[in-house]
């Protein structure tokens, strides 16, 4: 009896897990934990740090630790994850080296105006120098994302 292979394409899956995700960039100096609970504390959000979700990559020969924060909006269908994206000289996403935070949004409730007031919202933290929108397609090594 033949024996069926399936495999996997790591391009398909990539595009799977970004088709209905928004991305923001955060340069703050501050630590993620106060970050969080500045975002908690002026949109009402709950995020969470989630170390089933830290990420671990082998850079120049040391293990790097990318802690995740997670927020889940059950009445909206979306879950918000921040990402730190620096750990001790080394960047989750190298491409973004002036990016201290990733701040991904999966789902469809976020379209342009709700997006837009969550920017606005999140420069209004004295501490915070800058939130950008990114594409997807502009990364390198979004791969780094995926949970």
């Amino acid at each position: 009896m033949p024996v069926t292979k399936f495999r996997l394409s790591p391009l398909r899956n990539t595009d799977s897990f970004f088709h209905d995700g928004k991305l923001m960039g955060i340069t703050s100096r501050m630590k993620s934990y106060q970050l969080c609970w500045e975002i908690n504390r002026i949109l009402d959000f709950n995020f969470k740090m989630n170390h089933e979700l830290e990420i671990t990559l082998l850079k120049k020969e040391k293990k790097c630790f990318f802690p995740v924060y997670e927020y889940t909006e059950p009445l909206r269908f979306t879950i918000h994850y921040l990402y730190n994206n620096h750990y001790k000289g080394e960047f989750l996403l190298p491409e973004l080296k002036h990016t201290d935070y990733l701040w991904m949004i999966k789902g469809d409730y976020y379209g342009g105006e709700e997006l837009k007031y969550l920017i606005e919202a999140v420069k209004k933290i004295v501490r915070i120098q800058l939130v950008t929108i990114l594409h997807f397609d502009d990364l390198k090594s979004k791969e780094n994302l995926i949970l």
